[in-house]
């Protein structure tokens, strides 16, 4: 068996923590100019402005466990950040609301279920939380919020999200 070189080692292991240390927004980030920003957490999925702040949006991993919103002040200064999958947020979705709103209060996922006959679609969000659970938005074929569900995973089937 061959010897892997040390230096290619040290360089995998360097190159994985530095693929790890944007995650989460640092604390130490608020005051921060937009550059320093996107320098520890990269572009953001998506971005939206209004005359008082910009809001970054960084959902983390294929389907994660985390979305962060990043607000920007109007001198392009980091002013917050928050976690924004959580129950609080997921409990303000309601039937009726657009595909706007919810992406306002909680942001994308890339969990999706098309519903059959074009009746609308799904949306799953993995979250965090002691009960094992994810939550579920029925869109209708127009993009309006039809109905919300929160789904009990069990044994295997926790770390689940999807029909």
């Amino acid at each position: 068996m061959k010897n892997i070189p040390t230096k290619f080692v040290l360089i995998t292991l360097l190159l994985l923590c530095a693929a790890c240390a944007g995650y989460t927004p640092r604390n130490d980030l608020v005051g921060q100019d937009r550059v320093i920003l996107l320098a520890q957490m990269g572009q953001p999925e998506r971005e939206y402005a209004s005359q008082e702040f910009q809001k970054l949006h960084y959902p983390r991993g294929p389907a994660g466990w985390h979305t962060y919103f990043v607000y920007l002040d109007k001198d392009n200064k980091i002013a917050r950040w928050e976690q924004v999958l959580t129950e609080d947020r997921f409990d303000g979705i309601k039937a009726g609301m657009t595909l706007d709103q919810v992406i306002d209060a909680v942001g994308i996922t890339r969990i999706r279920t098309q519903l059959a006959g074009d009746r609308g679609y799904v949306w799953y969000y993995r979250y965090l939380n002691t009960q094992c659970r994810s939550f579920a938005i029925e869109f209708s074929g127009d993009h309006i919020v039809r109905g919300t569900l929160y789904i009990h995973r069990s044994g295997r089937r926790c770390n689940y999200v999807g029909p």
